[in-house]
């Protein structure tokens, strides 16, 4: 039931998104019967899609017993960037890394049916019609969802996965998911610069049409994929890096260049962050101590942003009850420490409305998310010195997007040593993105190919790590088992330690 309201809620949301689409079609034609369309005009299917990666793939995928899961949702988590507060996850204990095979259903049904199967879709009809620019837009949605299909579970099933007369699709390795990703990126950007007299206008909800910037997106995808690689087996870091910033020269350029949807709020019209902090029972998610500790320390003037004043102070110590704690009489910030006992939730910093409030942008892929990615390649590629140009720049633009002032941007840059003069200059450079990349899959992608942040696992926990990858589907086990074990992916809970194909070379912070 749950699915089926939230199914609803998307598709109500891509509707009001795209409010005005195909206002002049007539809706009295009688040969026509809307029950049972022969077709579904692109203008209508490509919100839903756009909304269904967004929220299902990018968010943090709100599905089984109304907890978080998928690599946004527990992949912040388990990097400590928020917390459950008093042990509330219904049935699974995913701050504690029990994920259940059932857990990754929805995320992965939602990559395949709702994002690539509808891309496929798309790029069915619109290639004999010639829509170069909706098929561009869903050939490069359909790749990126794959890399972090891939990104997330390992092997996958893609080259044989939308054939309908193939009901048990073979795996293909992540190395060569990776390779057809690389491919079908290329071709979505020459196909988004093709001549179309018709492009998709206000159907676009992220770009409303302005395939330049489709353009700049997807090579920032492509730069982003290229990092990932850089620390596997068997790969050249400086012929990546190198791509990756070929690819960044004609990426997104300003914060006016990143992807954004923005929410009015209300019914029907919120971002995918709400849920979690401000509308699920209980408002158990909460401010990490070890982000908030990492913040306090530094002086990081991006702290009142990412979290609000606790209204209790507690004494320290062991388990915490209401009447151990006293009203707050000046303005505190406390992190809950992940995996350990609870506070009241009111002891305990929420994250903040800039991230949480329901009319808050989505914003698919961050300006200072390219500068960060630059810093990286040109660590590898120059050196250090070259380097802290664009890791600099990286923090200025998380700070103006998140609304700091100008004169505590420049105290904050100023505290901060030349990248050629720190020991480790890659710690610096993912620690400062970590931070930038506030409820991002992507903090959790940094870390298992580079060992930064340093997080610690919890203390109290159910296998000897955090996760490297994602539990395999049930359903996968159940309808399709021949090919995994082909596959040779794990499908136990320990397994989840195995880590992925990219991640298992001699990274640097291990």
């Amino acid at each position: 039931m749950k699915a089926i309201e939230r199914t609803a809620s998307r598709i109500a949301l891509a509707l009001v998104l795209a409010l005005g689409v195909g206002a002049c079609d007539s809706f009295l034609d009688v040969n026509d019967d809307p029950n049972n369309p022969e077709s579904v005009r692109m203008d209508l299917t490509l919100p839903g899609m756009l909304i269904a990666f967004g929220h299902d793939v990018l968010g943090p995928t709100d599905i089984r017993y109304g907890n978080m899961v998928g690599p946004t949702g527990w992949g912040t988590e388990w990097l400590q960037q928020w917390s459950d507060n008093e042990d509330r996850h219904t049935y699974a204990q995913f701050q504690w890394y029990e994920v259940a095979n059932l857990d990754t259903n929805g995320y992965w049904d939602d990559s395949y049916a709702d994002v690539m199967q509808e891309a496929n879709n798309i790029m069915r009809v619109t290639e004999e019609t010639e829509q170069w620019s909706y098929h561009g837009i869903a050939k490069l949605l359909f790749a990126w969802n794959a890399s972090l299909l891939t990104d997330a579970f390992g092997p996958v099933p893609l080259s044989e996965a939308f054939d309908p007369t193939n009901r048990e699709p073979a795996y293909d390795s992540q190395e060569a998911v990776y390779a057809t990703v690389f491919t079908l990126i290329d071709e979505a950007i020459a196909e988004m610069q093709r001549e179309d007299p018709n492009p998709p206008r206000v159907a676009d909800i992220v770009f409303g049409g302005d395939m330049g910037r489709w353009v700049k997106l997807a090579n920032s995808v492509k730069a982003r994929v290229h990092m990932r690689l850089v620390y596997a087996p068997g790969q050249s870091a400086t012929e990546h890096a190198q791509a990756a910033l070929s690819a960044l020269a004609a990426g997104i350029q300003s914060p006016a260049d990143a992807p954004t949807i923005e929410y009015a709020g209300g019914t029907g019209n919120r971002q995918p962050w709400y849920l979690f902090e401000d509308q699920e029972p209980g408002e158990r998610s909460r401010s990490s101590k070890f982000l908030i500790d990492m913040l306090q320390a530094n002086n990081d003037p991006r702290l009142p942003v990412m979290a609000e004043p606790a209204t209790l102070t507690c004494p320290d110590g062991a388990d915490y009850q209401r009447e151990d704690c006293t009203v707050a009489t000046t303005v505190i910030y406390r992190g809950n420490l992940s995996g350990g006992p609870g506070e009241p939730d009111s002891a305990i910093s929420r994250i903040g409305a800039f991230f949480s409030a329901d009319s808050a942008d989505h914003v698919w892929f961050t300006y200072e998310d390219t500068r960060f990615l630059e810093a990286e390649a040109r660590l590898i590629t120059s050196g250090a010195a070259a380097a802290d140009a664009p890791y600099r720049a990286g923090i200025r633009a998380n700070m103006v997007r998140l609304g700091v002032a100008s004169a505590k941007i420049d105290a904050y840059l100023a505290t901060k040593p030349v990248l050629g003069a720190v020991a480790n200059p890659l710690r610096e450079i993912i620690t400062e993105k970590y931070v930038s990349n506030f409820l991002r899959d992507e903090v959790w992608h940094d870390w298992r190919r580079t060992g930064y942040p340093e997080v610690q696992p919890v203390a109290e926990r159910v296998i000897d790590g955090i996760p490297q990858r994602l539990r395999t589907p049930a359903a996968e086990m159940q309808f399709n088992s021949a090919s995994l074990a082909a596959s040779g992916a794990p499908t136990s809970l320990e397994g989840t330690l195995t880590k992925v194909w990219w991640a298992s070379g001699s990274g640097p912070g291990f």
